[in-house]
């Protein structure tokens, strides 16, 4: 054999253990895990890293014999893998030797190695987790504050909604127990019938207030259920009807009827609902008493429920337009910027849209649309 074939062989083991020794190297300084193991789930490749993600160390994993130790059973379908080659983004939660659970992506290759057929990727996606977490609390905080802002706006309002009934109540109760102290003849009993169901009625109308705004005020989390737009509408419509008279405001409603359902979180919607209506109203504040208009309509679309909210005030500037639903950016003097933003989030997660409209000729009309529930 001539020299230059022994130095070509040598030189070839030369790179071949470099090339080894390099992909020791990259394996051992990633931070994700790898393994390769059988069809029945036997190792046959250990990553020398596997101690950052689980704790354990390669021998420590060795002498579980089988991968379904470390991650679990049932992680994949062997058929599927086999006809897709590939399956990305498994989830699965584990816990570490020190008993710390951690959250894991999964991306598996079906693969011939040695005695190898699948290849195992897991990346620790915990902290991300944890930070998606926080972001929704956050987010469930800002929605909570902007809820807790709009309804201090409303308060002189709604204690005069509420001391009305309330006035009633007495005044009827007062009336009762004076007609109780005299002598009460047969015919006088409808009299009190009709006292009876006024106090009734009014102390129902007291508490529906306060219910509606204990619903407003409270923290709580996305809650979809079976819900009518209309009815939505409606309870807002209630709630700041004293504030319109207080601000000398004409209400238009135009309220299809027999709108299909939408899945979604009442207070939620009834946070942007209120939201649209609380800004149309300051928009008109610099406006004449007699045009002050405020019209709510709903409509079925071909493929959404859609909610539209107009008033007559000065219009959305075009430099404003752009902007108007950015996080912080405000037109009013003591706003936050936030009120907007968080009605467009709250939509969005509900698979809908929120946009404004300016009229040009003065006024503008925000638009909500919702997907409606499917059906069979």
């Amino acid at each position: 054999m001539s020299e230059s074939t022994n130095g070509g062989r040598e030189r070839a083991y030369q790179a071949l253990r470099e090339s080894e020794e390099l992909h020791r190297l990259t394996l051992g300084s990633i931070s994700d895990a790898v393994f390769v193991t059988d069809d029945d789930g036997l190792f046959t490749f250990i990553c020398p890293n596997v101690d950052v993600i689980f704790g354990y160390v390669p021998d420590e994993v060795e002498a579980m014999t089988r991968i379904s130790r470390l991650l679990g059973e049932n992680l994949f379908d062997h058929a599927e893998l086999r006809a897709r080659e590939e399956i990305r983004n498994i989830e699965r939660d584990i816990t570490s030797k020190s008993g710390e659970r951690r959250s894991l992506l999964i991306h598996l290759k079906a693969v011939s190695i040695q005695r190898g057929t699948v290849l195992y990727v897991c990346h620790d996606v915990t902290e991300r987790k944890h930070a998606e977490e926080e972001l929704r609390e956050a987010r469930l905080a800002l929605a909570h504050a902007s809820r807790l802002a709009m309804v201090g706006e409303l308060m002189a309002s709604i204690a005069h909604e509420i001391n009305q009934p309330l006035t009633s109540i007495i005044a009827n109760a007062s009336a009762g127990l004076r007609r109780l102290g005299s002598d009460v003849r047969a015919d006088e009993m409808t009299e009190f019938r009709e006292i009876l169901v006024d106090i009734r009625d009014q102390g129902r109308l007291a508490s529906s207030v306060i219910e509606r705004l204990r619903a407003l005020a409270g923290k709580r989390p996305l809650e979809r259920q079976v819900l009518d737009l209309n009815d939505v509408v409606r309870d807002i419509l209630r709630l700041v009807g004293g504030d319109m008279q207080r601000r000398r405001v004409m209400l238009r409603t135009e309220l299809m009827p027999s709108l299909p359902p939408v899945a979604a979180d009442r207070v939620g919607l009834q946070q942007v609902v209120l939201n649209l209506l609380m800004n149309a109203m300051d928009a008109m504040h610099e406006v004449q008493v007699e045009e002050r208009l405020l019209t709510v309509r709903t409509s079925r679309l071909e493929e959404a429920i859609e909610l539209a909210v107009s008033d007559t005030g000065g219009g959305i500037p075009a430099d404003r337009l752009s902007r108007l639903f950015d996080a912080f950016f405000t037109t009013k003097r003591d706003g936050l910027g936030l009120g907007l933003a968080i009605a467009r989030s709250i939509i969005e997660a509900h698979g809908g849209r929120l946009w404004a409209e300016d009229h040009g000729r003065g006024g503008a009309t925000f638009r909500l649309t919702l997907p409606p529930l499917a059906t069979g």
